[in-house]
């Protein structure tokens, strides 16, 4: 058995015992380390289950994920709805400034506006990454400058020597 071919099912296995999947059927496909993942889920967050349970797997070297979100027809939601769940996300996290706006088309959550800092904008985009219904997100907010003026060398070495 190649090493590839081992990979393959252990990936499988990997994914059979994820408890957010469920009896979702995903398919693995691994070359030369690189597994990649296809198939219909129903919720973002059984995508990305389905990536981090890969991710775990010991010889995995990328993970492509290239699974589809389908909403089950039993609980359909129009972006309208998307999109207001998104922005109560975002409004309900804060850590996030309120210049950031969700819009959404076809499922898909867009961000965009601007952050003073790098953690704000990723906890924009960890906030609507779960809305139900939402295919995925694409995280179009900036970074500008900070809330303070840069640090200087004397107060960036004050600080390390306090935490030491």
């Amino acid at each position: 058995m190649t090493a590839d071919a081992q990979l393959q099912m252990d990936v499988r296995e990997q994914l059979r015992w994820e408890p957010l999947l469920g009896a979702a059927h995903i398919d693995v496909e691994v070359h030369l380390g690189f597994a990649v993942l296809a198939g219909t889920v129903n919720s973002h967050l059984e995508r990305r289950a389905a990536q981090c349970a890969t991710e775990q797997v010991p010889g995995v070297r990328l993970v492509l994920n290239e699974i589809d979100v389908a909403v089950p027809e039993s609980n359909p939601r129009g972006d309208a709805d998307i999109a207001r769940s998104a922005q109560e996300m975002l409004q309900w996290t804060s850590s996030v400034a309120e210049g950031v706006k969700a819009v959404v088309d076809g499922g898909w959550i867009t961000l965009s506006g601007s952050v003073h800092w790098d953690y704000q904008k990723r906890a924009a985009a960890a906030a609507v990454r779960y809305v139900i219904g939402a295919a995925g997100v694409t995280d179009l907010v900036t970074q500008g400058a900070g809330g303070s003026p840069p640090a200087s060398r004397s107060e960036i070495d004050r600080v390390l020597n306090w935490r030491a």
